[in-house]
C-alpha cells in the first residue's frame, strides 16, 4: 500500500512538472508568434535572394546550394562575411540590413525572453494572466471563498487544469492557490472580458462559487455564451431557487452549501461515524465508517452476512495491514481493527447496534 502511495506521488509530481513544461512552451510560442513569423520570412527572402542572384562563380567550387544559402545567410546575420561582396542592387540589403536585423532582433528576442523567465519565476500577475489565456480543457473556478479553495484544493488533486477568478485582491487565499500552481486572476466573474480571458471558450467546466448567487448565475451565463458546451455548476443559497435554475437553464448542477450541509450536521450528532449524508430519491443516504472493534459481534462474520442480516451495501473494506478491497467479495470474514465504508438509510446504524456494541465479558476470580 505505501510502495503504491509513493508511486502514485511521484507520478503526481512528474505529471505536474510535464504540465509545466507544457506551459512555458506554449506561453513561449505564443508570446514569440509574431517574432518566429517575421524571423522565418525573413531568412527565406535572404536564402532565395542568394540563392537566386548571387553569381555562382564566386563561390568556392563554382556552385552554390539552397542548404548553402542558407549557411551563408546565417553567417551574414552574425556579422561574418563569407562571400565577397557585389554590385547588385538585389544584394545590398543582405550585406547591409541583414547583420543589422539579426543584431536587433536578436537583441529584442533575449530582452523579452529573460522578462518572460523572471514573471514565471515570481508567477506574477503578468505570467497568470498569460498562463490562463493559453490554456484549454480546463476548469474556471469563481469565487476563492471556504468553499472555492476547497473545490480548487480537490480538483488540484485530481490533477485537473485550473483557472481561478477572484474578485478580491487581497484575498487570504489567494497565495495558496497560486502555490498550487494555478493562475488566479483579479477582477469580477460577471464581467464577460475576464471571462474570455480566463480562456472560457476552450473550458471543459465552470463552477461558481461565490458568496452572491447573482454573480454566479451572471457568470455562468457569460461562460455559456461564450462556450455553448461547458459544463456549468452554480452554488446559489436558495435550494427551490437552484433546482429552478438548473432545470430552466440545463446547469449540470446548481447546489445550495447550507443546503448539502444540513443533513450532515444532523446525522452526524446522531452518530459519530457519519462521513457523508445526501438525499437521494426522496431517501437520506449516509456514508458510514465502521470499524470492528474488540469484543464485538463483528468479529467472524463475513461480509455477506453483515450485508444480508442488516440491509446495508458495503462499498469498500479496509483490512488491518494497509489492503483496500473495493467490492469486498461475500466470503470475507472479518477482524479486529478492519474498517468497512458502508452506505446505508438513517436507521441502517440503528440496525447494526446489536453488532457494533461490545460484549461484557466475564470477570475472572
Amino acid at each position: 500500500m505505501v510502495r503504491q502511495l509513493t508511486k502514485s506521488l511521484a507520478a503526481q509530481r512528474y505529471q505536474r512538472r510535464g504540465r509545466q513544461t507544457l506551459r512555458l512552451m506554449k506561453v513561449l510560442f505564443r508570446e514569440f508568434r509574431g517574432f518566429l513569423v517575421c524571423a522565418t520570412l525573413g531568412f527565406t527572402i535572404s536564402v532565395v535572394s542568394l540563392y537566386s542572384f548571387y553569381p555562382h562563380e564566386l563561390v568556392p567550387g563554382n556552385k552554390l546550394t539552397v542548404l548553402q544559402s542558407a549557411y551563408y545567410t546565417i553567417l551574414m546575420t552574425f556579422f561574418e562575411t563569407p562571400l565577397p561582396y557585389v554590385e547588385d542592387f538585389r544584394l545590398a540589403p543582405l550585406f547591409f540590413l541583414l547583420p543589422v536585423a539579426g543584431l536587433v532582433t536578436i537583441a529584442e528576442g533575449v530582452v523579452h525572453l529573460s522578462h518572460l523567465l523572471f514573471q514565471r519565476k515570481r508567477f506574477s500577475k503578468e505570467w497568470q494572466q498569460m498562463i490562463a489565456e493559453t490554456m484549454d480543457d480546463h476548469i474556471i473556478v469563481c469565487g476563492l471563498g471556504n468553499v472555492g479553495i476547497r473545490v480548487v484544493e480537490h480538483l488540484q488533486s485530481l490533477g485537473e487544469e485550473v483557472v481561478v477568478i477572484e474578485f478580491d485582491k487581497e484575498n487570504r487565499h489567494a497565495f495558496g492557490a497560486q502555490g498550487l500552481d494555478m493562475p488566479v486572476l483579479s477582477g469580477d466573474a460577471s464581467d464577460s472580458t475576464i471571462m474570455e480571458r480566463a480562456s472560457a471558450r476552450s473550458a471543459r467546466a465552470i463552477i461558481c462559487v461565490t458568496d452572491n448567487d447573482l454573480v454566479n448565475l451572471e457568470a455562468a451565463l457569460n461562460a455559456r455564451e461564450l462556450n455553448p458546451n461547458i459544463r456549468v455548476v452554480i452554488r446559489m443559497f436558495d435550494q427551490k431557487l437552484a433546482k429552478k435554475m438548473a432545470k430552466t437553464l440545463n446547469f449540470e448542477g446548481a447546489f445550495s452549501s447550507s443546503a448539502k450541509a444540513g443533513p450532515l450536521f444532523a446525522q452526524a450528532a446522531i452518530s459519530g461515524q457519519i462521513l457523508d449524508s445526501f438525499e437521494f430519491g426522496g431517501t437520506v443516504i449516509n456514508a458510514v465508517q465502521l470499524i470492528v472493534e474488540p469484543n464485538t459481534n463483528l468479529i467472524g462474520l463475513t461480509i455477506d452476512e453483515l450485508r444480508g442480516r442488516y440491509e446495508v451495501t458495503i462499498l469498500l473494506h479496509e483490512q488491518v495491514g494497509g489492503t483496500l478491497d473495493w467490492n469486498p467479495a461475500p466470503g470475507n470474514v472479518l477482524s479486529v481493527g478492519d474498517k468497512l465504508l458502508i452506505m446505508t438509510d438513517p436507521d441502517g446504524y440503528k440496525r447494526l447496534e446489536p453488532v457494533t456494541q461490545k460484549i461484557s465479558l466475564p470477570k475472572q476470580m
